[in-house]
């Protein structure tokens, strides 16, 4: 797989993960607001911020890589 697909795929895995932390979030709060067990879902939670952890620091490893061959990659890591 070229570096610029690579790019691609793991801006996509970025996007997908900060979804996903926003969704477990929205859930925590109803289920905060309902009353109910938490415990579960902050661990989920920490899991997916672990994760994407990894995928920005895996896109940030490849724009430097592009970067340094001198490749336009079209966005830099968005926050």
């Amino acid at each position: 797989m070229a570096l610029a697909e690579d790019i691609e795929m793991v801006r996509g895995h970025v996007t997908l993960g900060r979804r996903h932390i926003a969704q477990q979030r929205e859930r925590i709060s109803e289920l905060e607001r309902l009353e109910l067990p938490t415990d579960r879902a902050f661990e989920l939670l920490e899991l997916f911020e672990g994760m994407q952890d990894l995928h920005e620091m895996h896109l940030s490893r490849l724009l430097a890589k592009a970067e340094e061959r001198g490749l336009d990659t079209g966005h830099r890591l968005q926050p």
